[in-house]
């Protein structure tokens, strides 16, 4: 499709954004930003609770210290950056709200679709934080350095990502 990346510019880009990065002294990783967000809407509405907080510990050190980091830029960057490349794109293709592959196996409820990536995004990112990083940071970065860590949760990932996808999305559906 014209206007698009190939999975190999993209692999490309990735990689190269990734070396830059773990030579900056840092990994590439997303979840700090949700932590420090977290950290700051916390200590907005209940300022003693950020010290204690479980949740921003590593990442915020406290009301004291709460500041914007790369990571965080490199979020919003990462939004700014999609939105960007939406509205300049020659290849104006109206994309429906609900998926074909979605609708067939769950049915055209464009709120239900929300709502499950919502939910799915949530207990991703509640996961990433229990987990010490998340998929870009344990597997993109952990599996390049060729740290154990990654590599293991890298291969979870696959282990338990391609059979839910292939009982969630096999022909004939749930819902029939």
């Amino acid at each position: 499709m014209e206007g698009k990346w190939s999975w190999v510019k993209g692999g490309i880009a990735l990689g190269i954004l990734n070396i830059i990065i773990f030579l900056s002294g840092n990994h590439l990783g997303t979840t700090t930003f949700y932590a420090q967000t977290t950290g700051y809407v916390t200590n907005f509405f209940f300022p003693d609770w950020i010290p204690a907080s479980e949740w921003t510990k590593g990442t915020c050190g406290g009301a004291e210290s709460l500041s914007v980091g790369w990571q965080w830029l490199f979020v919003l960057g990462l939004f700014l950056g999609a939105f960007l490349a939406n509205r300049t794109s020659k290849a104006k293709e109206e994309q429906p709200a609900v998926p074909v592959m979605w609708a067939e196996r769950f049915g055209h409820k464009p709120k239900v679709r929300y709502l499950h990536a919502f939910l799915g995004g949530f207990l991703l990112l509640l996961g990433s934080r229990i987990a010490g990083g998340c998929t870009s940071s344990h597997v993109i970065s952990g599996m390049s350095q060729m740290a154990l860590s990654g590599i293991v949760f890298g291969m979870a990932v696959f282990a338990a990502g391609i059979p839910a996808a292939l009982f969630l999305y096999r022909k004939g559906g749930m819902t029939q």
